[in-house]
């Protein structure tokens, strides 16, 4: 992968050298035509005659021509500057710093169902690992995917498929990648048609455009000297009355307006490179369509928007506002062209900004899978099969495949899986492994196993609960409120994964014991599978009461002058144990 970034590297440094030559070609032809403009302007002043008029024009026209490549010549050279900036930035992944991508802290809930558990969001997340959006809505689409489970296993297979497809369009992908951020989570309509009668009767009637006619009839007659000035300045300070009025009727909306263009302009080069590529795969190609749209195309309306947008800015000073308010009513001409804008294109912007958040979010998930090319796509297994998971040689997300120890696991419908084993064996790690795949695998990724076989169901975890003293909670009490959660959860959904890690620490051993039995007792009334992690030994002797139900697994240690992890999971129950052992080395190193 490294090689693949790098090379595309040196590839865009080597275009950005030529283009940066041409631009300069660019630059210095701009400073002599212009000179040249100073030249024959002077000699058409000093000199009148029609060649050195046309001469005037003919270097003013050049010198445009110049502009304008220049600037085109700029902007690409602006483009492989940020395409480079997007390989750099894998590259940097590639070698474990996830500190240039954004987190997520704000999706971190305690209170969700597993994601606050199994890591999604925050430093080094699952989030932070494959979040490459370049809109808002893409950033939540991706959130709000990594926070549900999916339960439409065609919608799975169409989004294995996109991923696919995305994983190969490396070109594309970097091209996509380096536009420039999208903030707005386009809710600029919220507020903006106004609901004063009488500014409803300003902006719907054809009165400012009969008004803005007569006045130019005027300016022209005025000009042609057929009527007196009189007629023209009249309607001037009329108009730039009624522009004066209707801004303070008009203020909120217009002053919510300005300023809109460069934050939504940015949508244009991202539709730009969803038109320009040709989708293979149903789920691009459905997206794409809707963006198309027939005779609202996304592409169209978005190009009109920006132009409105831009000329609200170009709005410029109070000598302009007085001056093309008073011939054109210029605010109220604009914003009655904004509102027709949104009668026609505002029923389909949700849908086209649904569209582009979630091919937004499945290029992040396409980014991670060209990243991990060693990761399989998982496969959903038929309902009807007893089993939930088949995992062969499975390994967490977050740890390297050179030294992350894969695991291979099956769990059956309504087993309750207890695993046991001594500190750091990997009991916590394994229990994360499958939840973080489990999604993954719903959301069509490839995942970290030789193969993923996995029933859809729901997912909900208690590994990581706290204390909370501002609402004067003890760790007890939250947890308790938290398994009450988990409890009625199970009751109310088809079918879940149970991930528990150490529940009822809070408390005695014996009363920690007692509890836990109580507790997967009644969960196994319920459809749902669970894997618990504990310390408790006596736990494991449920099994001997229900074999049918319960299954012990463990993480065992070897002990000698050093503790020896295997990381390999086992049937059975831990044999050894590390706390006391390893207190009694540390107290004789101290001594």
């Amino acid at each position: 992968m490294y090689k693949i970034y790098e090379e595309k590297v040196d590839f865009l440094k080597k275009n950005e050298y030529k283009l940066e030559k041409i631009s300069s070609f660019y630059a210095y032809s701009k400073l002599v035509v212009f000179c040249a403009v100073l030249v024959f302007a002077y000699f058409s002043y000093s000199n009148f005659s029609i060649i050195n008029v046309l001469m005037l024009f003919l270097f003013f026209a050049l010198y445009l021509m110049f502009f304008v490549k220049d600037k085109t010549c700029r902007d690409a050279i602006d483009m492989l500057r940020r395409q480079k900036s997007v390989c750099s930035k894998e590259i940097s992944y590639l070698k474990g710093d996830y500190s240039v991508f954004d987190s997520g802290p704000r999706y971190i809930n305690p209170d969700h169902i597993f994601s606050y558990d199994l890591d999604i969001f925050g430093p080094s997340s699952l989030f932070n690992r494959i979040n490459r959006t370049v809109t808002q809505n893409g950033e939540k689409r991706l959130a709000k995917k990594l926070k549900c489970i999916s339960q439409d296993e065609k919608e799975i297979r169409l989004n294995q498929a996109a991923i696919i497809e995305l994983s190969d369009l490396f070109d594309w992908r970097v091209k996509f990648l380096a536009n420039e951020p999208v903030k707005s989570a386009f809710d600029i309509f919220s507020g903006y048609m106004l609901t004063n009668k009488y500014s409803n009767r300003l902006i719907s009637s054809v009165a400012p455009y009969a008004s803005v006619f007569l006045t130019l009839v005027f300016l022209v007659l005025g000009i042609l000297s057929v009527l007196p000035w009189f007629y023209f300045m009249g309607m001037f300070f009329f108009q730039l009355f009624v522009a004066i009025i209707a801004y303070k009727i008009l203020q909120k909306s217009t002053n919510r307006i300005n300023g809109l263009h460069k934050e939504y302009s940015g949508y244009l080069p991202v539709l730009k490179d969803i038109y320009g590529i040709d989708f293979k795969s149903d789920k691009l190609k459905k997206l794409k369509k809707k963006l198309l749209g027939g005779n609202t195309g996304c592409l169209d309306a978005f190009e009109k928007l920006s132009n409105i947008l831009n000329l609200f800015d170009q709005r410029g000073n109070v000598f302009a506002y007085i001056i093309f308010n008073g011939v054109v009513l210029y605010d109220i001409i604009l914003i009655k062209v904004f509102i027709k804008w949104g009668e026609k294109y505002l029923p389909h912007v949700e849908e086209w900004i649904d569209c582009i958040a979630e091919i937004d979010a499945l290029v992040s998930f396409g980014t991670y899978a060209f990243n991990n090319p060693n990761n399989t796509y998982a496969q959903v297994i038929n309902k009807k099969d007893e089993d939930i998971i088949r995992a062969v040689n499975v390994y967490h997300p977050f740890l390297s495949d050179k030294v992350a120890v894969p695991n291979s696991f099956v769990l059956k419908k309504k087993e309750v899986v207890i695993v046991t084993g001594a500190n750091m064996a990997g009991k916590s790690t394994f229990l994360r492994t499958i939840g973080v795949t489990y999604i993954m695998a719903s959301n069509g990724m490839p995942v970290c196993a030789e193969s993923f076989e996995f029933t859809i169901v729901s997912l909900f975890s208690s590994m990581r609960t706290s204390d909370d003293l501002s609402e004067n909670m003890s760790y007890f009490n939250a947890e308790i409120l938290r398994l009450k959660k988990l409890m009625e959860f199970v009751k109310y959904n088809s079918y879940t994964l149970v991930i528990l890690d150490e529940i009822l620490k809070g408390t005695n051993s014996k009363d920690k014991l007692n509890g836990s039995v109580l507790f997967l007792s009644e969960m196994s009334k319920y459809n749902a599978s669970v894997l618990v992690a504990t310390h408790d030994l006596e736990l494991a002797k449920l099994e001997e009461k229900d074999e049918a139900r319960y299954l012990n697994y463990c993480f065992e240690i070897e002990l000698s002058e050093k503790v020896s992890y295997s990381y390999k999971i086992q049937k059975g129950v831990a044999q050894n144990l590390n706390a006391s052992y390893l207190l009694s080395n540390m107290l004789k190193s101290i001594q």
